[in-house]
């Protein structure tokens, strides 16, 4: 692996930790559940495209992507055989890539109102649309795509080498 990339992914999973880290205090106050919800979203984020990065996979750089995205990525992942070699390597249970991507779609839905509201028309605030419930399930699956990508992160490196040659 490029070793600028593998600084570039590092870096966001230490940013995606961090944000986790941040949810983690912020859903413990009514006032802050927002908050955590959009800290929870950048965890998911980041994680997610350092996944990426670790598994050679090029990526568009927005939030959330739709389905000419989606399928740009299926296309790679297909082409460069990633589930299956994730698969021969065991790691197909702590990186579920079809998931991690829904993961990030889902989340990414929530970016602009998490931070803004419903802009439109003035109808809510942040604070009034989102409740801790969603800021406990948006930690649980920033928690799932950190920890996937900590495991990519961390393999060793003839095994890394694997899964992108």
């Amino acid at each position: 692996m490029d070793p600028n990339k593998r600084k570039l992914a590092e870096g966001w999973l230490d940013q995606a930790s961090t944000h986790l880290t941040t949810a983690r205090e912020r859903v413990k106050s009514h006032y802050t559940v927002a908050e955590a919800v959009q800290s929870a979203q950048f965890c998911v984020e980041l994680s997610v495209k350092a996944v990426l990065v670790f598994l050679d996979i090029d990526f568009h750089k927005s939030h959330e992507w739709g389905e000419k995205q989606m399928k740009a990525l299926a296309e790679q992942v297909r082409s460069k055989k990633v589930m299956e070699k994730l698969a021969e390597h065991n790691l197909n249970w702590h990186v579920n890539l079809p998931r991690l991507l829904f993961l990030m779609n889902f989340w990414g839905e929530f970016y602009l109102l998490a931070k803004y509201g419903m802009e439109a028309g003035s109808l809510a605030t942040p604070k009034e649309l989102l409740q801790t419930d969603e800021a406990e399930l948006a930690i649980r699956h920033a928690e799932e795509c950190e920890r996937a990508a900590s495991h990519l992160r961390y393999l060793p490196p003839e095994q890394a080498k694997e899964l992108v040659k």
